[in-house]
């Protein structure tokens, strides 16, 4: 049975380092987040540096997050889709 499908070559999607940077400060954030919770229930010293570090790693995700999405014009995690690659999908899989 011969098929359609060819195989293409690797493009770049436009993703934006500083989103993965943003995306692992979140990840992160909610570690130390988390960290801090159980620090504080239990009295602990160290509490306070956890929940210091939880807010700066959050509120820097955020920040990256939004310059990012400013100067991109698109959504941080989403690819950006160039016309060959619309075209080349139109094509191949919405072709009548």
């Amino acid at each position: 049975m011969a098929t359609t499908h060819v195989v293409h070559h690797h493009e770049s999607h436009g993703n934006h380092p500083m989103s993965y940077v943003a995306f692992c400060a979140t990840l992160s954030g909610i570690a130390c987040a988390g960290v801090w919770l159980v620090l504080l229930a239990t009295g602990h010293s160290a509490s306070m540096g956890f929940g210091i570090a939880a807010l700066l790693l959050l509120v820097g995700a955020a920040i990256a997050f939004r310059l990012v999405a400013n100067r991109a014009h698109h959504g941080p995690m989403q690819p950006e889709n160039t016309d060959v690659e619309s075209t080349r999908y139109l094509d191949e899989y919405r072709s009548v």
